[in-house]
Parts: C-alpha cells; structure tokens; sequence
C-alpha cells in the first residue's frame, strides 16, 4: 500500500535532507568547519551622536558632533541633521562630521540636532543647540584695522602667546561706518578639526575709542574664549605642529548685542550671532604664529598652570617665557570678600590690571640665594586664584601692626587695600576649602615671589609641616613643585613667609608699579561691624554694608569732608560701560585712563549720604 504524504511535508523532508547532506545534523546550526555558531544577537537602532557645536555661516550652518558610542551593532549608514525654525525647516544627510546646512535664512534662530542611521533605522536625536545664520560681512569702505603687533599676513611675536607674556594684541582702527554705536572685537583661528576657536571674545566698546593698548585694561567687557573658563584675552597654545593664522576683526555695530545668556556664557559663538543684525561693518587682520621653543608647554610653566585649575571657575592664566611664568588675573577672587572685617579704611574690590606683561612674574627656576631677602611690606606672592599674598604687616611696615590682629581681614584673610585692590594677608582659607585640606600637602595654593611653591599646612607625608628659623619653609621634596625649598602656611605670624629664600622676581622691587589708586583713602581705618559684600541683583552694584557704633568723618577727593552718625551705611559701586564710560573718560582728569567706577554713598535706609561720584584708573 503506498503512502501518500501531504505536499508540505514532503517538502520539509526534502530540506532536511539537504541540510544533512550540508554538514547540518540534530546537532543544530553549524559553520562550515563544522563549528556550533552562537546564539544570533539582534541589531537595534545606534545610540545618540555627542557634543553637538553648531558654526553660524552666510544662510548657512556647520554642526559639529561626535559619533555615538554604540552603533546598535549595525554599521552607522549615515547622519541627519535638522534644523527648525518658526516657518522653517532645513536638513541634510552625510556620512560624517561635520555636516552643513544651506539655504537657511540669515537672522532667524534655528534649533538643530543630528540623529544616527544605521540598517535597523535612526537613533534618538541629540541635544538641540540654537544659531543664528548671518550674512557674510565685507569689508566696509574705508573701515581699516592695523596692529602694532605685524602688518596683515605677518608672524607675530611669541609675547601674545603662551611661550611669552600672553599679553593681548593691540589694535587701532579707524573710519568707523556711519551710525556706529558700539564696537565688539572677536579672534578667531581654524586648528586643525576644521572647528572655529576663539581666543578674544570682546563686546561693549564704545565708539569713542578707537585702539586697544597691548594688554588692553578695562574697556569693554570680556567675554569666554574656546580655553574658558577665563573672561579674557586668551594666548593662543596650540600643540600642533606649522604656522596657525589668528584672524582679529572690529565690528562696528548700531547698538547694544541683546545677550540672553549670563556674562559667565557669551562665548564667541554666542555674541557673534548677537551682533549679527547689528553689524553695519567689519575690518580685519590675519597674524600667523609657529611654535618652536614651547616654554609655555615645559614642566615648570605646567607645574604652575596646573595648579592654578584648583581653584576652580574664573582661575588666572599662565604663560612663560625662557625664565618666568606671567600670572594673569584681575586679582578678584570668586568666594566671599570683606565679610567680617572689624577695622577699616573703607576700600573696596576692584580688578587690577595683572594682565599679560603686568602679571605677576614667578622664576620657573627658582635658586637659593645666599642671603635672604627680607619682606616687611606689600606682596611677597601670588594665590593660585591670580590673588595676591601679602606679608601680615601694614601698609608702611610691621611697626604699624599686624592686620590680622588688627581685625582688618575678613573671614577668608584677605581685604582690600589703597588702590582698591583684595589680597590676602594670611592662609587663604576660603579658597583652601575647594579642596580637602590633604589636597594641599601636595598641591600649591599658591607661588612665592622667588618661585618656591606655597603649600598648606602639612608636609607630603600629612605631618605638621616644620619652619626652620631662615624664613618659614622647609627643604621637604613635594610633588608638584621645584626642589630645594617650600614654603607652608600656619596660624602664627607670619602666617605665610617671613622672607624669601630664593632669588626674587623683579615685582618685588616693582611691586608699586602694578597698583594704581583711583582715589584717596575715604577715612582713617576705624572699627565697624556687620560688614559684608554682596551684588544687588536689580541693578548689578557691588554693595559694601557695615554699621559703625561711633560718627566719623569721610572725603571723597581728599579736600572734602563728610560727616556720618553713627549707624549702618552702604558703599554701592559699579564699573561704568558704553556711553557712560565714554562720557567719564573724556573729562580732563581721566586723560590716559581706561576703566571708571560709579560710586555711590548711602545709610541703611537709601538715603543719599555724600554725592554720586566716578573714579577712574
């Protein structure tokens, strides 16, 4: 009797035949070896693309990621970038970044995103970043830019990089367009991922002036270059090899950038779609610089550059020449300031001009000298926050007293002096307390004037540091720092150092050049209490309170006097910018100067108590 099976099934025999003719058996799936195969692993779609950076180009835009860092287990096919606006939106595919947008309306705020593809399908979108198109602007007629520092095209010196003093550029300009009422100065240059960099970002410079000085102090208002987090010039340090050209560019604008960002996050690519429909023209200069002796890069300068990241956000810069590292700051620091003081002359915060070739000059190969040098008055260092240490003295010699002692310091040891300066007298002990305080056995919170490092209270191995009785330091070795000496700071006077070891920098015979007082001491120091710093958040003033149990007298230009009950009273002040600042630096007295400051004097209730008055420097 024959058997007739049902079409499908013999067809399942048939396969099963063939399978066993191929190698396959019961045993399962095998490789053609005869080797088992693995469990089969399903693809999914790739992860999200990182560090999304958006370039505004002329109705163009260049967004800049990185690739995700899973694939999904599929080959990534492709990128897609979006970018949408109000009534608009653009897109585009490459295989790579970066990729770039086109046909996109200048002036209009876009948000875009780039999503991976690979065969499964598309991955979720990054991060959306905001640009702003902007047409490309041509050289105005008769709007010129030059440089002391080359002509267009030429090499420029090491001294505006990190092998020299990193000072800033100088510039001039001149027939600004018709309607200019502010200026704004952005340096760019293309390292070599093709992504613009930004070194100088600078806005708020009123039309009224026209250059910058090397080192340019206190006009207009610095905004975060690529090497952030400092506000400020920003010496170009590139660890490529070949020349890198550095491009400057004035604009000239017809008002104010609207910037919805805090000061602390305009960056270059921030402001220049700010002032994108504000520009009425531009001007520009291209300077190259190759990098042969790289000072700036050796372990000396390094030591000293990698200490001053510890303090945190808004920490000095560091470039070096064959001999010293040049401290940049303004000399603010970014803790609390003032709080607590007891005795006072009135001074208050302001930055100083600590910049570039004016920083403070640290030996990179400090010596011991044969004879100490003693230290009875004014810096004898400078804080890893760009602040400046004092020996404890007074102003004019220990004979005068010790300010701690005094209760002229405040909480964090530190006050502010005649040319309306804050330095430390003693452990800088807010800035210590960034960090646990064994970060500071081996770690400097700051550099003598000799070029020994300033550790805290400890050696290496968490001992209480030991002072031989030469000038308050030990020969201990402590990583991080040059060998041969050290100084560490304690409790007792003097607090820091009694003299310096080593050969000093020449600021110590300088020292006197760095400081410029705007205005005569406002009293005779006097006791006070409650005094504190603080910013008034609708109107931006510093405002300085204290309360003085007894009356005293106070003058503003040292031929007047003013005389105040006792009670609690404010000192409120800010720096002046675009109109305002113009209008204070051009009256005569000003003449030379660069950075004024609106003071204003009141007691506790508001009221008016001497009249509003300027003070440049």
């Amino acid at each position: 009797m024959m058997l007739i099976r049902p079409a499908s099934q013999g067809i399942s025999v048939i396969l099963a035949l063939l399978l066993a003719a191929c190698g396959g058996g019961a045993g399962g799936a095998s490789t053609d070896n005869g080797a088992p195969q693995g469990p089969v692993v399903s693809a999914t779609v790739p992860g999200t693309p990182q560090g999304l950076t958006a370039t505004a180009g002329d109705a163009s835009v260049s967004l800049q990621f990185t690739a995700p860092a899973s694939d999904g287990g599929s080959k990534i096919l492709s990128y897609q970038a979006t970018c949408n606006a109000a009534q608009s939106t653009v897109s585009t595919s490459g295989t790579a970044s970066p990729l770039t947008l086109t046909g996109m309306t200048n002036g209009t705020t876009y948000s875009c995103s780039v999503r991976a593809v690979n065969a499964v399908g598309s991955g979720t979108a990054s991060s959306a970043v905001s640009v702003t198109p902007q047409a490309a602007q041509p050289p105005s007629a008769g709007f010129t830019l030059s440089s002391l520092a080359g002509t267009n095209g030429a090499a420029m010196a090491a001294d505006y990089t990190c092998d020299g003093t990193g000072s800033s550029i100088p510039l001039s300009w001149s027939n600004l367009p018709a309607g200019t009422k502010e200026l704004a100065v952005l340096m760019t240059t293309l390292p070599g991922d093709g992504t613009t960099k930004w070194n100088w970002v600078l806005y708020g410079i009123p039309a009224s002036v026209s250059s910058l000085k090397k080192d340019s102090f206190g006009i207009g208002i610095n905004g975060v270059g690529s090497d952030g987090p400092q506000a400020a010039y920003q010496p170009p340090c590139s660890q490529g090899p070949g020349a890198k050209v550095y491009t400057l560019t004035v604009y000239a604008l017809s008002g104010s950038p609207v910037l919805n960002v805090p000061a602390a996050q305009v960056t270059g690519s921030v402001l220049s779609a700010a002032i994108a429909p504000l520009t009425l023209g531009s001007a520009s200069i291209s300077l190259s610089f190759t990098r042969t002796t790289m000072t700036g890069s050796s372990t000396a300068c390094q030591n000293i550059r990698n200490s001053m990241a510890a303090s945190g956000s808004g920490y000095a810069l560091v470039s070096c020449d064959a001999n010293y590292a040049y401290v940049s700051s303004t000399g603010i620091a970014t803790h609390t300031m003032m709080n607590g003081i007891t005795a006072t002359n009135l001074q208050v915060p302001t930055v100083q001009n600590f910049l570039g070739a004016n920083g403070w000059k640290i030996p990179l190969n400090p010596a011991i000298a044969a004879t100490p040098t003693s230290v009875n008055d004014g810096p004898v260092g400078v804080a890893i926050n760009g602040v400046p240490i004092f020996n404890p003295c007074k102003q004019g010699g220990c004979q005068f007293g010790d300010t701690k002692v005094l209760g002229e310091l405040d909480i964090c040891n530190g006050h502010a002096g005649r040319a309306d300066d804050y330095h430390y007298h003693a452990a800088p002990v807010c800035l210590m307390a960034a960090k646990p305080a064994s970060y500071w056995d081996t770690h400097p919170l700051g550099w003598a004037l000799d070029g020994f490092a300033i550790f805290g209270y400890n050696n290496p191995d968490g001992t209480t540091a030991t002072r031989d009785n030469i000038c308050g330091g030990n020969t201990v070795a402590v990583a991080n720092a040059p060998a041969g000496y050290s100084y560490h700071v304690t409790d007792a006077s003097p607090y820091v150092l009694s003299c310096l070891r080593g050969t000093p920098s020449p600021d110590l015979a300088g020292q006197s050049a760095k400081y410029a007082p705007m205005r005569q001491p406002p009293v005779t120091p006097f006791s006070v209490s409650g005094m504190s710093l603080s910013t008034d958040p609708a109107d931006g003033y510093q405002v300085l309170r204290f309360t003085s149990a007894n009356s005293f007298v106070s003058t503003e230009t040292g031929s007047d006097s003013y005389t105040n009950a006792a009670g609690t009273y404010q000192i409120r002040y800010k720096v002046l910018t675009g109109s305002e600042l113009a209008a204070a630096l051009a009256q005569p007295k000003n003449a030379g100067k660069s950075i004024c400051w609106n003071f204003q004097f009141m007691n506790g209730s508001g009221t008016t108590t001497q009249p509003t008055i300027a003070y440049c420097r």
